[in-house]
């Protein structure tokens, strides 16, 4: 496989890739974040645009598109088709680029206690991942919003 990286808007060498790293490597988050800025482009391009709609915690807050913790995820947005397929869309070149992929085993949906659980069970047969009861952030269970 060969890479080349994309700098200043110009596409510099392509190179060789050798092997991965180690689980531990110290280079790991570094290769994480520089992965993930691309979701996050991604995830503010289509809440920009005006096709994601994600949440806020209160009226005067920031809207914000996604929240990362070493390798994981949390993408608040609106329970409804809409963002469900845009969030699809979103994932499927960025899993086939990045070469990241959704654990559907470790991944969870959750929702607003005022969402129906007709949406629920919609959006989580459409993610094809379970939706959780309650939240767990760094293992660490949540609060209701």
């Amino acid at each position: 496989m060969h890479t080349a990286i994309f700098i200043n808007e110009i596409v510099g060498p392509c190179f060789k890739n050798g092997r991965g790293l180690r689980q531990g490597d110290p280079l790991l988050p570094y290769l994480f974040l520089v992965c993930t800025e691309g979701l996050t482009t991604l995830l503010n391009k289509s809440k920009e645009e005006g096709k994601l709609e994600v949440v806020k915690v209160c009226k005067e807050a920031p809207t914000i598109a996604n929240l990362l913790f070493v390798d994981d995820s949390l993408i608040p947005m609106k329970a409804n088709t809409e963002n469900d397929e845009c969030l699809k869309e979103i994932l499927a070149p960025y899993c086939a680029t990045s070469g990241q992929k959704v654990s559907v085993d470790k991944s969870s949906v959750f929702f607003s206690s005022n969402t129906r659980v007709e949406m629920k069970e919609q959006i989580g047969s459409s993610l094809n991942i379970m939706y959780a009861e309650t939240l767990k952030g760094m293992g660490i269970p949540m609060s209701r919003l």
